[in-house]
């Protein structure tokens, strides 16, 4: 933890755009992390249409879902507009996240956000991101089903 909070330091020095947010449990153990540099902040500016989430992947030794926001610009090009990690998918870390990237974005909300069919994401979205447009990933609905 204390090089990852030095790394987000250093990030800051060199980019003062770059944000990110960490929630530590009574242990002092990382619950969620989140961050997002500049380019990202300002892409997400000009194209916050649609945004990608997805937990599905677990890519550390620490076993914690990775949360990227995933988004398209105007060539049809996927676009990184942050990252997390959550400790597990419950709804309180993901209104915690969704809280930070709405911060990090100046309060603006996507207009439509794609996700799995998980219900505490759900929850959560319905929580934080009032009013957007909340769609299920084709990928996960065509799994479902063949299931």
């Amino acid at each position: 933890v204390g090089s990852t909070i030095s790394y987000f330091q250093d990030m800051k020095a060199q980019d003062p755009d770059f944000y990110w947010r960490i929630k530590l449990d009574d242990e002092d153990r990382v619950e969620n992390l989140f961050w997002i540099d500049g380019a990202s902040r300002r892409a997400y500016a000009r194209y916050n249409d649609v945004i990608s989430f997805d937990t599905t992947y677990i890519t550390n030794m620490y076993k914690m879902p990775c949360a990227p926001f995933i988004g398209i610009n105007n060539h049809g090009q996927s676009i990184q507009f942050g990252c997390g990690f959550v400790r597990n998918e419950l709804s309180g870390n993901f209104v915690w996240l969704f809280n930070a990237f709405l911060h990090a974005m100046g309060g603006i909300a996507p207009k439509n956000i794609i996700t799995d069919q998980d219900f505490a994401m759900r929850s959560a979205i319905d929580e934080v991101f009032i009013g957007i447009v909340h769609r299920n990933c084709r990928w996960h609905i065509m799994k479902k089903a063949q299931e």
